[in-house]
Parts: structure tokens; C-alpha cells; sequence
């Protein structure tokens, strides 16, 4: 008996580099199209100078073909990416065209008229040639036309600290921001001190100074490597002040100096600082600044007479990711192998989370050194996600966000990998880099519905030399859907739930068709729409009767999956009851980025059955690849069309419940209709 339990590897090199010409196709038109634009700009950037060079060209076009092809694009991601790109619809017919043609008709009916007579009169009552083809001059009332705009897609980044950061990370940071430039992603970066002291006129001065220096070297570094170079924005927001010393009503009072330099792919760099109307200096608090930003950035009534510029007018601005650079990382999880969330869904986990977070930060306050009032990183993770929280809720539910160190988004730059200036020679293996890789896919760098055992290891990897990944593994954050779980599999504890019991007379009394909580004919359309077949709904709903264990819904009826308790042939016990996924359906248009699957599995393995589950694909299913990924080990059913997939440990070892899942996955019949009952 053989098992597999490898999982797919990555797509083949020829693919790869077809998904990179075809994303940097478009990129580099664009590209020289932005450059021409820069170059004749009427404004500066902040110190005037760019000291990119030609001699760098080469090395920084190498590391942005090389990033491209390590994010692994898959062509559905290829796919959506390049939308963005689309050219504009096709111009309106001329006046002259269309006057041509109701000639040629009318020529064409009277050709019939004539024929339906049954009489050849020849050219008699026909106009002649010659005044047939004269121009004519039709007076027609002009329709409206009006221009496509061009749609800038924007990148908000939140900086912390960046006094903490070497040169090198500095440099490498710089080198990914540029890169994120030559795709397309206009960027403002918000500097925060994150220290806000009483809003005194002594500590806001002495703040403003380190922001401004701070400021200032990423402009140095960001122009070595981005041709439109960067530009520090100070004095663009106003705030009024209360008789308390309260700031309130924080706006962008200048919009030209944020947009100006965002419309020629100018890195705008803006401060976490606003003035009064008297002039007053005024701190302000990051997330308030970057919740203004975002409110601001993607709303689309902007105040025209703000700007004398055309060409901004005629742009929207459609943010779509929300980065949090800070040097703790992503978010903690302790359920996970090495320590990170990988994929947050606001609306299902964002309270729960906090609720972790907090406990974390009361239990790492006790002890030698600590005193109650210290804070500590969790509590500036609790400050991140509250910050991505107010964002995207502000934006579509296309859009995401990303929480990762300065360190990370550097060194998988490339840049702290090699000395500079080596262009060849052998290394060890390049790193992903995390924010194009989000960029082109809209997906976390790692699944997080892969099993802990498919995890890289942490604690081994710094063994091993591989420092970088000593930093907290980065975070996906989106505002994502609602999940309702029927029925509730949490039983106390908050964090480790026991799942679904196994009924104890062997039947449950869950109906599909009749419990309120469901709506059936939306699953059904679910079913069908996902499988692309036609359900025999009678049979179905025989088949799985006193069976179901339980039903999991994404969002609006976007995904669901259907878990049954199988008995398996041969025996009545009902301590042998085997847990098997029926259904698992995504919507088509819901299919790819969306992170719907991995949501359903996720819950499906850790909440409904966290000692294991099985269940069966054709093989010629192309599923089947993700199934691979995801499950513990597969068998390939002999004299079959199936493959059995599985979840949890000691399967194998267990002789007996190999044997009642392996009895399951034969025995059970399908319900869908063939294409001839159809």
C-alpha cells in the first residue's frame, strides 16, 4: 500500500516566465509613458536632485523580473491583475460613417421594393450614381462625449519608527517601494513618530524635526532607485482645535500637494502633523492620519477649485492596499506553527483577535522588569489592526491590506542578500518578496487553510542561518465576509473548539430543506453553479437524510460546504460514524483571489472536525492540486474514478479507520444528474 502525501509543486518555469511577460508587458509601456511625464513635470522633488542612474537600471529591472517570478502568478491572478490595464472602449461611430450607411440602406430597400414587384425598371426611378454618392450635409445634434479617466490605483503605507531602521533596511524598503512604482502603484507614505506628548509647542517641535530628518533619508534612498523620485509633503493637513488642547476635524486642506506629485508616480511622503488656521503646529495621532488619508484619497468628491491641475481632475483614485510597515510584524497567533496569522477576515475574527491580543499583553506585563502601565508590542498590534480596521471599512471589499516589518519587506528586496554591485554568483535560495507578491495575487504569502505540518518551521530556519525569517511572518488583512457556522461548534474555550459530536444514536435531525437558518435554494444555486451540473435534489436530500452534521457559509451564499456523518458499510455502530466532506462549492465569481475557499477549510479542519475529515475528487478534477496541498495523505481508489483525500493524524496507523473511510468514499452515490438526464 502507498500513500501519497506530497503536495503539488510550483507551476513550471515556461509558465512562469509567460505569467511575467505578460504582466510586465503592459508594465513597461506604461512605465516609459510615467518617465516622459516625470521628466517634463513643472514641480521638483523635495531636494531637487535625482541620483538614479543608468548603470543602475539593469540590476533594478533584474530584481523586479526576479520578484515577479518567485510571487508564482498563477493565470487567473495574471488575469486580474491585468484588468486594470484595459484600453479604452471603442470610439462612438462618425457622423460621415453613419450617414454612409443609412444611404447604402435606403439603396438596399429600394433594390427590394422593386424586386417584390416583379417588374425590372433598371435605373429609371432610382437616383443616378453620381448624386447617390454626393456628399451630403446633415445637420445632427452632437452626442455628449466624454473621456475615459484614468484610474490611479494607490497604495496608503504606514512607516513606524523609521529612526530604528539601518541603512541597509532602509535602502532595501526603498528598492521594493520603487519596484511596487514600475507596477503600476501609486504610493503615499505617512511617517509616524507614534508618540504623541500633550501636543506642548516644545515636544511637537522636537517631534516634527526627527519626522523631517526621517523623512528626508527616505527620499535620499527612494531616489536612487525610482526615476520620479520622491517627495516630502509637509503642510497639507489642517486641524481645528478644541479650548481643551483637542485636535478635531482633521482634513486635507491642500490637495495639490498631495496629488501632484501621486499623479507623476512621485513617492509622496506625508507627515503625521497638521497646522491650525492660526498656524499652530499640531501632532497628530498615525491612524487618525491615515484613516483621513483614506477617507479622503478614495472619495470621489474632491473639491475641484483645490486643484489647478487637469489631469489630476480627470483621475480617480481607487485605493487599493493599506501597508503597515512596523518592526513587530504580522499578527500573532499561538494556533499556528510559526507564531503568525497569515490571513485575517475582519468579519469573522477582528473581535476574537483583539481579545487574544489583549491577553498576550496582560500576561507579558507580569514578571521581573514589568510594571502594569509598560506597553508592549501586542499592544502596538492591537493599534495596527484597529488602524486597518478603520481604513478598509472605509473602502471596497476588493481591496487589502498587509501588515509587515521594515526588515522583511527589505530583505526580500534582495538587497541584504548580496554585497551591492554582484550581480551573478551562486546564493542561497531568494525569498519571496511579500508586497509585490500581494500585489499581483491579492493572497497572503502562505495559505493559511495549509496544515501545520506544511508551515516552515521557524525555530529551524534561524537555526539553519536563514535570519530573515526571524521576523514575524508577515499578515493579510481584509474586510472580508461574514461566516456562520450551523450548527455552533464552540463549547467554552474561545481558542479550542472540540467541533462537532458524533451523534450518539448514529442519526442527526439537521434538514437542509427545512431548517430556517438555511436558505436552501440559495445553497442549491451554490451547488450547481460550482459543479457546473444540475443536482438531483430529491435524491440528495434522501441520501444525506439523518446524516447532515453540519453547514458552513461564506458571506452571501459566496461558498458553503456540507459535512456528513457516513456510516461506513458493513456495520451499525455508531461509534464508527466517519466524518465526510459531501459539498464544498465556490461560487465562480468568487473563485480566486477572494480567499472564500481557504476560509471554508479553514473552518472546516479547525473549528467542525479538528481530529480529521475525509473526502473524495474525481481525478481528473483540477481541484485536485489544492486538495493535495491541504490534505494529510491521498489514496488513489483502486478500480475507480476517485481519489481519497483525508485530514488529521494516525489514519494509517489505524488500520480500522483507514478502512471505514476507504468504505465511505466507495460506497457513496453520486446525486448530480449526467449530461444526458440533463
Amino acid at each position: 500500500m502507498t500513500i501519497c502525501s506530497s503536495a503539488f509543486g510550483k507551476a513550471s518555469a515556461v509558465e512562469s516566465i509567460r505569467a511575467v511577460s505578460q504582466i510586465y508587458s503592459p508594465m513597461s509601456r506604461w512605465y516609459s509613458k510615467s518617465a516622459l511625464a516625470t521628466s517634463t513635470a513643472k514641480t521638483a522633488p523635495y531636494n531637487g536632485q535625482k541620483k538614479h542612474h543608468k548603470s543602475d537600471e539593469f540590476t533594478s529591472q533584474r530584481e523586479l523580473f526576479v520578484n515577479i517570478l518567485n510571487a508564482n502568478a498563477t493565470k487567473r491572478d495574471a488575469k486580474q491583475f491585468l484588468a486594470r490595464f484595459k484600453l479604452p472602449g471603442e470610439k462612438p461611430t462618425s457622423l460621415s460613417s453613419k450617414s454612409n450607411q443609412d444611404q447604402a440602406a435606403g439603396r438596399q430597400n429600394q433594390h427590394d421594393h422593386s424586386q417584390k414587384l416583379g417588374v425590372n425598371l433598371g435605373g429609371l426611378y432610382s437616383p443616378g450614381r453620381a448624386i447617390a454618392e454626393a456628399p451630403q450635409f446633415v445637420r445632427q445634434e452632437m452626442a455628449e462625449q466624454t473621456m475615459p479617466k484614468d484610474v490611479m490605483s494607490t497604495a496608503l503605507v504606514c512607516l513606524r519608527t523609521p529612526e530604528k531602521l539601518e541603512e541597509d533596511t532602509l535602502d532595501g524598503l526603498a528598492l521594493t517601494l520603487s519596484q511596487l512604482v514600475k507596477l503600476d502603484m501609486h504610493i503615499v507614505v505617512v511617517i509616524g513618530d507614534g508618540r504623541v506628548n500633550g501636543n506642548t509647542a516644545e515636544n511637537n517641535i522636537s517631534l516634527k524635526l526627527n519626522v523631517d530628518r526621517q523623512a528626508r533619508r527616505l527620499c535620499e534612498a527612494i531616489e536612487k532607485h525610482n526615476q520620479a523620485a520622491a517627495r516630502y509633503v509637509d503642510g497639507a493637513l489642517e486641524v481645528d482645535k478644541k479650548p481643551n488642547g483637542e485636535a478635531t476635524n482633521l482634513r486635507v486642506a491642500v490637495p495639490r500637494l498631495v496629488l501632484g506629485p501621486l499623479r507623476q508616480s512621485t513617492i509622496t511622503i506625508v507627515s503625521s502633523f497638521a497646522y491650525t488656521t492660526i498656524g499652530e503646529l499640531v501632532t497628530i495621532k498615525t491612524a487618525d492620519t491615515m484613516s483621513t488619508l483614506t477617507e479622503y484619497l478614495s472619495s470621489n468628491s474632491k473639491n475641484a477649485s483645490a486643484v489647478d491641475s487637469s489631469d489630476i481632475e480627470a483621475s480617480e483614485i481607487s485605493v487599493d492596499r493599506i501597508i503597515v510597515l512596523d518592526e513587530a510584524g504580522g499578527i500573532p497567533s499561538k494556533a499556528r506553527r510559526d507564531g503568525a496569522h497569515v490571513f485575517i477576515n475582519l468579519r469573522q475574527e477582528y473581535s476574537s483577535i483583539l481579545d487574544e491580543l489583549s491577553e498576550y499583553a496582560s500576561c507579558n506585563r507580569v514578571g521581573p522588569g514589568h510594571y502594569p502601565g509598560r506597553s508592549t508590542v501586542y499592544d502596538r498590534q492591537q493599534d495596527n489592526l484597529r488602524l486597518l480596521q478603520r481604513c478598509l471599512a472605509k473602502l471596497s471589499s476588493a481591496s487589502s491590506a498587509i501588515i509587515i516589518s521594515p526588515q522583511e519587506a527589505a530583505a526580500s528586496s534582495g538587497f541584504l542578500r548580496r554585497p551591492r554591485g554582484s550581480e551573478t554568483g551562486a546564493g542561497t535560495r531568494r525569498q519571496k518578496n511579500p508586497l509585490i507578491h500581494n500585489l499581483l495575487t491579492n493572497k497572503p504569502m502562505i495559505s493559511s487553510s495549509l496544515p501545520v505540518a506544511r508551515l516552515p518551521n521557524t525555530s529551524a530556519a534561524r537555526s539553519n542561518g536563514d535570519s530573515h525569517l526571524a521576523w514575524q511572518a508577515p499578515t493579510l488583512v481584509k474586510r472580508g465576509m461574514p461566516l456562520e457556522i450551523i450548527p455552533n461548534p464552540h463549547r467554552g474555550n474561545r481558542w479550542e473548539e472540540s467541533g462537532w459530536m458524533s451523534p450518539r444514536d448514529g442519526f442527526t435531525t439537521l434538514e437542509l430543506d427545512k431548517d430556517p437558518r438555511i436558505d436552501f435554494p440559495r445553497l442549491l444555486h451554490l451547488i450547481e453553479d460550482s459543479f457546473r451540473k444540475k443536482l438531483n435534489v430529491e435524491h440528495y436530500l434522501n441520501r444525506i437524510k439523518g446524516k447532515v452534521a453540519g453547514v458552513i457559509v461564506a458571506g452571501n451564499y459566496e461558498g458553503g460546504a456540507i459535512l456528513t456523518w457516513e456510516q461506513p458499510p458493513g456495520t451499525s455502530d455508531p461509534l464508527r460514524l466517519v466524518p465526510y466532506l459531501d459539498k464544498f462549492a465556490v461560487l465562480q465569481s468568487s473563485q480566486g483571489s477572494s480567499g472564500v475557499a481557504d476560509i471554508l477549510f479553514q473552518s472546516m479542519v479547525r473549528s467542525c472536525f479538528p481530529n480529521g475529515v475525509c473526502w473524495r475528487s474525481r481525478k481528473d478534477n483540477p481541484v485536485n492540486k489544492w486538495y493535495f496541498e491541504r490534505a494529510s495523505a491521498s489514496w488513489q481508489i483502486p478500480e475507480s474514478m476517485w481519489t481519497m483525500f483525508w485530514t488529521g493524524e494516525g489514519v494509517v496507523e489505524n488500520g480500522d479507520r483507514f478502512e471505514d473511510y476507504l468504505g465511505v468514499c466507495k460506497t457513496v452515490i453520486p446525486s448530480f444528474y449526467s449530461k444526458n438526464q440533463e
